[in-house]
């Protein structure tokens, strides 16, 4: 059932994404350059195994959902870790999109509308089903088609905000886990800080830094999302783990004050990697 509708979801997004080519998040724009450094993707263990380049399975294989994301179906199906980190990458897109859209930058932001459902969904959707979660590829659609197929701009918007509602009600769904859930949510921030860390890094040594920069644009505002919602009690677990998360928090605010990439860094970006990696060595206390 699963797979047929993945073949429906694809041929009405099909058009959308012929017109814009896929390009903002492509290995050669955001994997490249980020080396080999590890990235949180709750591995087996709830750790951190994949690489932001490929995932322990390699780009395009069987069991790697997203490729350069490093999110892999068979664990995010056991692992809420995995499952939550596939589900934010996903909102990264449409609130890096949405801001690309209010700063006019439409075209930028139709790409980012529509990487999700080649780059995640179209693997993930087997595990929502597994998991009883509602499926959400009709609104994906939706949004990716929305900018080329007459709607207003407010009906864009609306379209993205859907996506992101549809991801708030998967995360209910998430596998179930032996950890406090502040626990989980403080490894899945912990992704998106690195995340957002390794694309600010490698777009201040690019030449055409936008994409990446917009990348961990949608991956800061993630982690804000996910701090929001969840830092007091990641505070009251484990106040440790809270401030190498806070610290990062505000060393990344400062490195994406705005969706369009500075012409000079305004932070460092080794400092800012270093945070990221205080924070990831300070989550892994709660393993």
């Amino acid at each position: 059932m699963a797979i047929e509708r993945k073949k429906n979801l694809l041929g009405q997004a099909g058009v959308a994404a012929l017109l814009i080519g896929l390009a903002a998040c492509s290995p050669a724009q955001e994997g490249e350059g980020e080396g080999e450094r590890a990235v949180p993707a709750g591995g087996e263990e709830g750790g951190y195994a994949a690489s932001v380049g490929e995932g322990e399975s390699g780009e395009g294989s069987e069991d790697s959902a997203g490729g350069e994301f490093g999110i892999k179906p068979g664990q995010a199906l056991e692992n809420p870790i995995t499952y939550l980190t596939a589900l934010e990458v996903m909102r990264a897109h449409y609130l890096a999109g949405l801001a690309a859209y209010d700063a006019d930058r439409r075209a930028v932001a139709a790409e980012m509308f529509t990487h999700p459902i080649s780059e995640i969904y179209v693997d993930l959707e087997d595990v929502l089903v597994q998991l009883g979660a509602p499926v959400f590829g009709d609104q994906l659609a939706t949004a990716a088609a929305a900018p080329f197929d007459g709607s207003t701009d407010e009906d864009i918007r609306a379209a993205a905000n859907a996506v992101m509602v549809a991801i708030d009600e998967a995360e209910l769904y998430a596998p179930q886990s032996e950890y406090p859930e502040a626990a989980i949510e403080a490894q899945v921030l912990t992704n998106m800080v690195v995340r957002a860390a390794l694309q600010y890094e490698f777009a201040m040594a690019s030449g055409a830094p936008n994409s990446p920069y917009l990348d961990g644009y949608g991956f800061f505002k993630s982690a804000e999302v996910i701090a929001t919602r969840n830092m007091d009690e990641i505070r009251a677990l484990d106040a440790v783990v809270a401030d190498a998360l806070s610290n990062a928090m505000t060393s990344l605010a400062t490195a994406y004050p705005a969706v369009l990439a500075p012409e000079q860094a305004t932070v460092d970006p080794g400092d800012l990697i270093a945070l990221a990696d205080e924070a990831s060595a300070a989550a892994e206390r709660l393993e």
